[in-house]
């Protein structure tokens, strides 16, 4: 694993990036991925700070060889860009009276003017309709989805099909639609040309929907590092986080450092951590290991992201941390460092169970 990756091993890292890699050529093809908004699946969704994905003509101004569909298109995105961009930072109750029907409009036009001589482009822009102003601008997931779905199940290009279905998903996922999930992955699987990398990345995502808050923390098997099983059933009656990591990437490391450091600055018997490492030097995981200033149990397969666990939680980046309450639900799963917020959440969630009832009392001086 190199040492700056948080992503999976080339077969899965490579979604976008082994596509962005090929030759291009200069047609819709070349510049649907730009278009799609894809380059943050299975990732937390863009803040209102974040600019959308790139226009997909850029360039296409100066490029004698640009098509009238490539310039048209554009004009759209550049007039398009700056609008979502003051959308995103308008507060809820401004946003909802937001419709962007002339937008929206302007966007359904160019489909229906292009559809038949650059179909991709054309299903592109749905795609970048669907994503950038439907669901990260207007908050209107349900349409988007529609629109994803139609899109991956119909467009005749398979690139812009498969990310169709991946945005689709990551829709699905944040609203832990499980059935929606399923019913996507069967439709896009229906393509005789769906894309091993993509069903895989689905059935990843099949599997996180099952980690999000609420949901019972699934069975898995884990040893530590001298090859004890973890008895997860003991959890229950605890706070416990759990820290999915690698010593080799700098993020996941600081998680871990800040996890522990959280735990030993808490000292409270209702709270346990776990960390479940993808590191395949155990040499290296145990000289990280001795840095931190409270121990807790690790399990390192040494398989990386094909280890049995990480399978089961389908997570596709780390550090990834999820943190089980007392009942064994899971009441918190973020991907990426939690940073500073880590220790008042601690603070916040056992205080809560305590006064509920679902945690003892802490002892006296404890």
């Amino acid at each position: 694993m190199s040492r700056s990756s948080i992503s999976p091993p080339p077969a899965r890292r490579s979604l976008p990036s082994r596509l962005l890699r090929a030759p291009l050529r200069r047609s819709a093809t070349s510049v649907l991925l730009a278009l799609s908004g894809a380059l943050g699946i299975a990732t937390a969704a863009p803040s209102a700070q974040e600019a959308p994905a790139a226009p997909a003509a850029a360039g296409a101004r100066d490029d004698a060889s640009a098509t009238p569909a490539e310039r048209e298109w554009q004009a759209i995105t550049d007039d398009l860009t700056p609008k979502l961009m003051r959308l995103r930072e308008l507060a809820e109750d401004e946003r909802r009276k937001q419709t962007f029907r002339a937008e929206l409009a302007r966007i359904g036009e160019f489909v229906r003017k292009f559809q038949a001589t650059e179909p991709d482009l054309a299903a592109s822009a749905r795609v970048f309709m669907a994503t950038q102003v439907l669901w990260r601008g207007l908050r209107r997931d349900r349409e988007a989805i529609e629109v994803l779905r139609d899109v991956a199940a119909n467009a005749t290009g398979q690139v812009v099909a498969s990310l169709a279905a991946l945005n689709a998903g990551e829709i699905l996922l944040k609203s832990a639609d499980e059935t929606g999930l399923t019913e996507l992955r069967s439709l896009y699987a229906a393509r005789k040309d769906a894309d091993p990398i993509f069903l895989t990345a689905l059935d990843g995502l099949c599997r996180q929907v099952r980690i999000q808050p609420g949901r019972p923390f699934p069975a898995l098997e884990l040893k530590d590092l001298a090859g004890v099983a973890i008895d997860t059933a003991a959890w229950k009656g605890n706070l416990v986080v759990l820290l999915v990591f690698n010593v080799e990437a700098p993020p996941a490391r600081a998680a871990l450092h800040g996890l522990a450091a959280a735990v030993a600055k808490l000292k409270d018997p209702a709270l346990r951590a776990v960390g479940l490492s993808l590191d395949r030097d155990r040499k290296l995981l145990l000289d990280e290991l001795a840095k931190l200033p409270v121990a807790f149990p690790i399990d390192c397969s040494g398989k990386e992201w094909d280890g049995a666990a990480v399978q089961e939680l389908g997570l596709t980046q780390i550090p990834a941390t999820l943190v089980i309450d007392p009942a064994g639900k899971i009441l918190f799963s973020r991907v990426g460092d939690v940073g500073a917020e880590l220790e008042p959440l601690l603070i916040e969630w056992l205080a809560g169970f305590r006064a509920s009832g679902d945690l003892p009392a802490r002892p006296a001086g404890g």
